[in-house]
C-alpha cells in the first residue's frame, strides 16, 4: 500500500474587476439597481469585487457606501489602487484618507502643465476649465456629484471638440512626453502611461505573493477598459 500523500491544493481566490458607468451603473441614470442581485451573490460567496473606474476618490466614497463596498478600488483609469489599511502587501505604500495607496499615474499638476500649451492648436474643454454647473449640464450629475468629479488627482478628462485626426495628432505629441490620451464613455482622458490593467495585475500579484492563485474576471464597456479585459 502506497504511503504517498497528495500535494496540498493551491488556494484560489476569484477577483471581479468592474467598470462603473455603463457597466455596473446604468449609463443614463447611474443606478446600480440592476446589479444589486449580482452584488449580493458575490458578497454571499465572499468574492471581492473591485471598482476599476475613471471616477475620482471623492466620487467613489458615497457610491461605495451606498453599495456596502468596503474592499479595494481603483480610481482615475488605473492611476491608483486604494486598499484597506489592514491589507497585507510586501511593499510600503502611501497612505491617503485611511487607505493604503499604490500609485501608477502622474500627478495632475504635471498633466495640466503639459496640456496648457495645446489649447491654441486643438479644440477641447478640460475639467480644470469647467465649473460645477457646466459639468452638471454635460453629465446630468447633481452639483455635489459634479464637484466630486472635478476633484482629480492623477488624470484630466476633457470634452473633445476637434476631429478624430486631430486627436491622433495630439496623442502622438503627448506620447513623446510619456503621457497618453484614452477615450472613455463620455470624455477623453489625459493621463500617464498606465491603464486599468496595471492595478489588476498588481493586485493579482499581491495574492500570489501570499500563496493564493488569483483568478480574475473583468467587466467593462469602453475603450479605456480594453487592457483590463485583455489582462483578466
Amino acid at each position: 500500500m502506497s504511503n504517498t500523500t497528495k500535494p496540498p491544493q493551491e488556494k484560489q481566490q476569484l477577483l471581479l474587476f468592474t467598470d462603473l458607468d455603463g457597466t455596473l451603473l446604468d449609463y443614463h441614470s447611474y443606478s446600480a439597481d440592476a446589479a444589486a442581485p449580482a452584488l449580493s451573490e458575490l458578497e454571499r460567496l465572499h468574492i471581492p469585487w473591485i471598482p476599476n473606474t475613471s471616477k475620482t476618490f471623492a466620487e467613489l466614497q458615497p457610491l461605495r457606501q451606498s453599495l456596502g463596498h468596503s474592499g479595494s478600488f481603483v480610481v482615475e483609469n488605473g492611476a491608483a489602487i486604494y486598499l484597506p489599511a489592514d491589507f497585507s502587501c510586501e511593499e510600503t505604500l502611501e497612505m491617503d484618507s485611511g487607505y493604503q495607496v499604490k500609485r501608477f499615474g502622474q500627478r495632475r499638476d504635471d498633466l495640466l502643465a503639459a496640456l496648457n500649451p495645446l489649447h491654441s492648436r486643438y479644440r477641447f474643454h478640460n475639467f480644470a476649465q469647467m465649473s460645477v454647473l457646466q459639468l452638471s449640464e454635460l453629465t446630468g450629475l447633481n452639483e455635489l456629484e459634479s464637484s466630486a468629479a472635478l476633484q482629480r488627482k492623477y488624470t484630466e478628462p476633457m470634452l473633445w471638440r476637434d476631429t478624430e485626426a486631430a486627436l491622433v495628432d495630439m496623442q502622438l505629441e503627448l506620447k513623446s512626453q510619456g503621457l497618453s490620451l484614452v477615450r472613455g464613455g463620455r470624455f477623453v482622458h489625459l493621463m500617464g502611461m498606465h491603464d486599468k490593467a496595471d492595478a489588476l495585475n498588481w493586485l493579482k500579484l499581491q495574492y500570489e505573493n501570499r500563496g493564493i492563485s488569483a483568478v480574475t474576471v473583468a467587466l467593462g464597456d469602453g475603450e479605456n477598459d480594453i487592457e483590463m479585459l485583455n489582462a483578466a
